[in-house]
């Protein structure tokens, strides 16, 4: 079996840092993520693959060391919302 890999960068609400991974056993719902020397790590957070065209919510489901596994709640497409809220002028 070979197993597909994606490289991203998982981030934090209110944090400043962003941290490399990458996910495997990626499906809609899931993944497993890699990210190495993750010290703390909080029950909610959030991963792009794209380079933050799109950003997915994630909700930690197990941890061993450097191995995450996540359930992804909800993904938003963040051109998306740029483009809606420029053409919505206040």
């Amino acid at each position: 079996m070979i197993e597909r890999s994606m490289d991203g960068l998982l981030f934090f609400h209110g944090g400043r840092d962003v941290h490399a991974c990458i996910a495997y056993n990626f499906t809609e719902d899931s993944a497993r993520i890699h990210s190495d020397g993750l010290v703390l790590l909080p029950i909610n957070f959030y991963v792009t693959f794209d380079k933050f065209r799109t950003i997915g919510r994630c909700r930690l489901a197990w941890r061993y060391r450097d191995e995450i596994g996540v359930v992804f709640e909800r993904w938003v497409d963040v051109r998306a919302d740029t483009v809606s809220s420029d053409s919505n002028p206040a």
